[in-house]
């Protein structure tokens, strides 16, 4: 009898224990899922009540990390007079081949310093992206924005043609280019909206939604950046071959390479 209620009780306590458990799991990625902004659209940032303004390398600790979002916060700089090199899709995947075919599956801490100093070359310069922006969405937090839900980077996904659906199995991979917090106002204030360009919107749960209008030849300028922190099989390739169950398309882009941040978008259609 004793032997019995103790062996219940030890039931009832594992049960507790289990559903507690579940209780703060689903608790925890309702949380994480409640992580991306809920923007929709561009708008003026009042980038004095960002702690992350004066943060070129946000909140990461590594050295590579901190090379790597200082990078991407690199401030929009005057563009008049300034030779920029134009590159239609098919151009902008010739012009980093060489470096992409050297350096698959590698990290910058992987680099050797002939690879690092041409890395250094190419991530320099400032130049023009020409193609569709089929989808768009608010960024998740990064380290480079001191993991700020509410101040995220832009995506936009570059495709050379305009599909009449979202990405899905056996589409080519797009060219990823990113909008930064310290680079949105100016683009806001030149007119551009993100909804008035872009085909489909992914929403904060991951679904798509249509804009209600095709997709706009569109030319982004920024600096070239090697994103290598998604540099592997997974993540880069040139044909979509699944849709995985969060609702990313794998691989989700043609290259490491971005154009990040984009300083100026023009709508040429």
């Amino acid at each position: 009898m004793r032997g019995s209620f103790k062996s219940d009780m030890g039931r009832s306590q594992i049960a507790a224990v289990f559903g507690a458990i579940v209780f703060f799991g689903a608790l925890l990625s309702s949380e994480a899922a409640q992580q991306i902004s809920e923007d929709r659209e561009l708008a003026e940032l009042d980038l004095t009540a960002w702690n992350c303004a004066k943060r070129p390398g946000g909140s990461a600790r590594s050295p590579e990390t901190i090379e790597r979002n200082t990078l991407k916060n690199r401030w929009a700089t005057d563009l008049a007079g300034l030779a920029v090199k134009s590159f239609d899709t098919a151009g902008f995947l010739k012009h980093v081949a060489d470096f992409d075919a050297e350096t698959k599956g590698k990290r910058r801490r992987d680099l050797s310093p002939d690879e690092k100093r041409r890395l250094e070359i190419l991530e320099a310069p400032i130049v023009s992206l020409t193609g569709y922006l089929i989808l768009a969405y608010a960024g998740p937090p990064e380290t480079c924005n001191c993991s700020n839900v509410d101040f995220h980077d832009w995506h936009l996904e570059i495709f050379e043609e305009p599909p009449d659906h979202p990405p899905q199995p056996g589409d080519p991979t797009p060219i990823i280019c990113e909008i930064t917090p310290r680079t949105q106002n100016a683009i806001f204030h030149d007119g551009i909206r993100i909804q008035g360009l872009a085909a489909y919107f992914r929403r904060p749960d991951l679904t798509y939604e249509s804009t209600g209008h095709k997709a706009h030849k569109v030319r982004l300028t920024g600096y070239l950046l090697w994103d290598d922190e998604h540099n592997e099989r997974k993540d880069v390739g040139a044909t979509i071959r699944s849709i995985s169950r969060n609702g990313y398309h794998n691989p989700w882009r043609a290259t490491a390479w971005e154009i990040h941040p984009v300083i100026k978008i023009e709508r040429l259609d």
